[in-house]
């Protein structure tokens, strides 16, 4: 008597979308996943306990689509959590990443898969179209706002002070296994999953615009920061952990780059949303102090969270 193996055909692409607050966008999101030329995906949403009507909307389109899988989570885990459990979640044999705020060209999918079939070690993403809350373009792309948005090679010692658009981002699922979003990071955790991926492989940027990414009152690169602290904290924590991680194999270039990252940038951020804020007078210290700590001794053996402890 012979038994028959069932094979089970795993998707070509899983397709990540963090959920938290957007019931305004994400159906937008999730349609434009839908609409892809590709078809060969699975989406995996999960929604970090969003106190707005997300939740219902998703279980709609699950309910419409056996290629959507949806959890959420009981109570606010924060984006990288969030993200770290779309990853487990996933099957397929690359993983996409799409806020769900963000949007992409029906095209962007089946591009990219044909630029890592030919080179699956690459990290593709692409250029951006800026929109508004109502979806409607503002004229601007991505390396336009933002001018260090176009990381291609070998761009560990650059990509530590880069902006990727990471909602056209596209990658081995494989060359992740050893690379997590920081969940002890709040707003910087997607800076040091770039660099990781920049320390082992190849970036490959391209010119057409696949994604749209939008700008609106309630992210984080737009619009009142009110938590100066935590951008300071995020930034002393990245600081410690580039030197702590890759010492010695920093160049003259990552050096000052990581300078600029973690001592200048949180300085504009807290003076331009909070002037007066405390933190403005306290971090602008205790950070370079640790930078210069760092170039001192060029490998540090503090962990971060030994150095957490003590702030």
């Amino acid at each position: 008597m012979e038994i028959s193996q069932e094979v089970i055909k795993l998707p070509k692409v899983s397709v990540l979308m963090p959920s938290y607050n957007h019931s305004k966008f994400i159906s937008e999101a999730i349609d434009s996943v839908l609409d892809q030329t590709l078809e060969d995906w699975e989406l995996i949403i999960v929604d970090d306990a969003s106190k707005d009507e997300s939740q219902e909307i998703i279980a709609k389109f699950k309910e419409a689509n056996d290629r959507i899988k949806f959890w959420a989570h009981e109570k606010n885990m924060g984006i990288a959590k969030t993200l770290n459990d779309c990853i487990k979640k996933s099957e397929g044999e690359y993983i996409a990443f799409i806020a769900s705020d963000d949007v992409w060209i029906r095209e962007k999918l089946e591009k990219q898969v044909k630029i890592l079939d030919d080179n699956n070690n690459l990290i593709v993403f692409s250029e951006g179209l800026i929109i508004d809350d109502d979806s409607n373009p503002t004229g601007e792309r991505s390396s336009e706002k933002y001018k260090n948005a176009k990381a291609n090679g070998f761009v560990f010692e650059d990509i530590i002070n880069c902006w990727l658009n990471g909602s056209s981002m596209i990658l081995k699922r494989d060359n992740i296994k050893n690379i997590k979003f920081n969940e002890n990071l709040k707003y910087l955790n997607d800076t040091q999953f770039y660099i990781d991926l920049g320390y082992r492989y190849q970036y490959h940027f391209m010119r057409e615009p696949l994604s749209k990414y939008r700008l609106h009152g309630t992210n984080s690169s737009h619009g009142l920061i009110k938590d100066i602290k935590g951008w300071y904290k995020d930034s002393l924590f990245l600081c410690l952990y580039i030197f702590d991680r890759y010492g010695d194999e920093l160049s003259k270039k990552a050096i000052k780059n990581i300078f600029y990252k973690t001592c200048i940038v949180p300085v504009m951020i807290g003076t331009k949303n909070q002037l007066f804020d405390i933190n403005n007078l306290i971090y602008p210290i205790i950070i370079p102090s640790a930078f210069i700590f760092c170039c001192t001794r060029k490998y540090v053996g503090i962990s971060i969270k030994g150095v957490r402890s003590i702030i």
